[in-house]
């Protein structure tokens, strides 16, 4: 049913989307996720035409203290801690809503020369910080996320979305395996993920 990391880490080095599920006793969710050095608008147009989700854009913690990126609160009460920071927009966009002014902030994000005062306060991206030992600290698409970046050998930093139905509930599973062949993508779980890690600790990420 799931593909090999293997399998997700050469379609990421593609540019492509997969989907990356969590364990059935944490949020038992499925989300695109894609690396942010390939994403385009149109990766950011799929996610919220058929993920549905919130767009969600996870960094280290590094890059966050480098935009002075700060909490959305002083006092997380999340059911799982996500690190939510303060929304931003790029400077030069408009709404910054569309699909291509969002992956222009993403963008922007990741450039080497990127600064605070680049970006407006809220905005339109969210971008998430996750923990440094990434799925061997926290089991969320968070740390998935940056943890198959470092194994592509790319800028640690993605996009995510939540799937959900036409029915607006949150797919599960096995409707995540029927998704992913509908829509000819790589599904891997954070499990198997977490397990790869421990099983490659000389890989360094």
């Amino acid at each position: 049913m799931l593909h090999t990391i293997e399998e997700a880490i050469e379609d990421l080095k593609q540019g492509k989307m997969i989907i990356v599920v969590d364990d059935e006793d944490r949020e038992n969710e499925g989300d695109l996720l894609a690396l942010a050095e390939y994403m385009t608008p149109e990766t950011i147009n799929f996610m919220a035409t058929y993920g549905r989700g919130l767009i969600c854009t996870p960094i280290t913690e590094q890059l966050a203290q480098k935009l002075g990126l700060q909490p959305m609160v002083s006092n997380n009460t999340d059911n799982h801690q996500t690190a939510f920071t303060v929304s931003i927009d790029y400077m030069d966009t408009t709404t910054g809503i569309s699909a291509f002014e969002r992956a222009m902030t993403i963008k922007k994000m990741i450039e080497p020369q990127a600064k605070a005062n680049d970006f407006r306060r809220p905005g339109h991206v969210f971008p998430l910080i996750a923990k440094n030992n990434g799925v061997l600290e926290r089991r969320g698409h968070t740390e998935a996320t940056i943890d198959l970046a470092k194994l592509c050998h790319s800028i640690p930093a993605g996009i995510i979305c939540e799937i959900m139905g036409d029915d607006g509930k949150m797919l599960r599973f096995n409707e995540l395996v029927n998704y992913a062949a509908h829509h000819q993508l790589k599904i891997i779980s954070i499990e198997e993920l977490a397990l790869y890690r421990q099983q490659n600790l000389k890989i360094t990420i």
